[in-house]
């Protein structure tokens, strides 16, 4: 890593799960590591471990959904060097219908989930900015990219870390500050086991069949590990790369990566994808993102009957969601490839192609192909639309 010498790493929720393991690594990485979280006891002992095998760590209690207990947490971390890394991993999960959700409920999750996020970043990111070097990573949840059954507060929270993530990238650009994302689905850890028992109290299920659900409502063969989340969070942390990336989110599901290079993107709300993916980002966490061709096909991987104009509008649609979830923005694509089977038809129908196009991509044109073929994968589809962006 190639943050300033000296350089202190704050983790919250760093008491147990996926804090623990994310302690450890940068701790391993050569930084000096605040281990925050409200339960003295359980930060105390994470610290101890750390210290004992010759790592440099120091536990601070801290409640993340206080402002003056973050603020104090932002002074004393600094007595022990400039903080260069920040991981907003502090939160809570909950499960239940929106009926029976109450407002505690409701403004619980919100407060851990994502106002813990916004104070903690408010208060450290002033210096980074100062030293132009840092790192912020949130950690929030694949819950945070699309709904759940029974999730309304829990993913609403989520969302909202994932629009805080671009949104402060977005400040931050070009300052030598990255501010990213991790997006983990469900993880080996107690929380996890928590939500098994949930269902297993709800349903009757046992263990395993409480699992086999949990996973395949999230689309997960596997739970994912603490340790993979930890090695995705340092890898945001580091300055390996040239152009490190900055309002990324980084999805881990348990699916392998086709080589250590990429990162697959298939947001659920898509469906199963056509081919191998839907898109496929260079280098966990990197730069170029390849959008496979997207038709207007709906959740369900079917394309309902609609007009030529319906169709496009859709496929462009599909092309943005591919594109939000590896963290872009419409103004980073860098070329269209538009196939169509009637090329009569899609010049006659120009003017409201424009106006669905504007609605998607403002006023940024990159660089376009236009192809006529035979026919399509789904034989209902007339248009085609596939992109190259380069995410910044």
């Amino acid at each position: 890593m190639s943050s300033p010498a000296g350089s202190v790493a704050v983790v919250t929720g760093a008491g147990r799960g996926i804090g623990a393991a994310t302690a450890r690594a940068l701790a391993d990485a050569g930084l000096t590591v605040v281990v925050a979280a409200r339960n003295r006891d359980q930060i105390e002992r994470r610290a101890a471990e750390l210290v004992a095998v010759g790592r440099k760590a120091k536990a601070m209690a801290c409640d993340v959904t206080s402002e003056a207990s973050v603020q104090a947490l932002s002074r004393e971390a600094a007595e022990l060097g400039p903080v260069a890394v920040l991981v907003n991993n502090a939160g809570a999960a909950g499960s239940m219908p929106l009926a029976r959700t109450s407002l505690e409920d409701w403004n619980r999750l919100l407060a851990v989930n994502a106002t813990g996020a916004f104070l903690c970043t408010r208060a450290f990111l002033p210096d980074m900015l100062e030293r132009r070097w840092g790192r912020v990573v949130n950690v929030a949840s694949t819950a945070g990219l699309s709904g759940g059954k029974y999730l309304a507060a829990y993913s609403a929270a989520k969302h909202a870390l994932v629009g805080l993530t671009r949104s402060v990238a977005a400040e931050v650009a070009g300052s030598g500050v990255t501010v990213n994302a991790v997006c983990p689905g469900f993880v080996d850890t107690e929380m996890t086991a928590e939500t098994v028992e949930r269902i297993v109290a709800k349903t009757g299920r046992t263990r395993d069949e409480a699992l086999a659900a949990a996973l395949a409502s999230a689309g997960q063969t596997r739970l994912v590990s603490a340790e993979e989340v930890a090695a995705a969070v340092v890898s945001l942390a580091a300055d390996a790369l040239t152009h490190p990336p900055n309002g990324a989110t980084l999805v881990l599901d348990g699916r392998e990566p086709m080589s250590g290079r990429f990162a697959i993107i298939n947001p659920p709300e898509l469906g199963a994808p056509r081919g191998w993916n839907n898109g496929m980002l260079t280098q966990a966490g990197g730069r170029t993102l390849f959008i496979a061709g997207q038709t207007a096909r709906d959740g369900s991987g079917r394309v309902p009957a609609a007009d030529f104009v319906s169709q496009f509008d859709r496929a462009l649609g599909n092309v943005m969601t591919v594109l939000r979830q590896a963290g872009g923005e419409p103004r980073d694509i860098g070329r269209f490839t538009i196939y169509v089977t009637d090329m009569a038809r899609y010049r006659a129908s120009l003017k409201p192609l424009g106006e669905v196009y504007r609605r998607h991509m403002e006023t940024h044109f990159p660089a376009m192909a236009l192809v006529e073929v035979t026919s399509l994968v789904d034989p209902r589809a007339v248009v085609e639309i596939e992109a190259t962006a380069v995410l910044g």
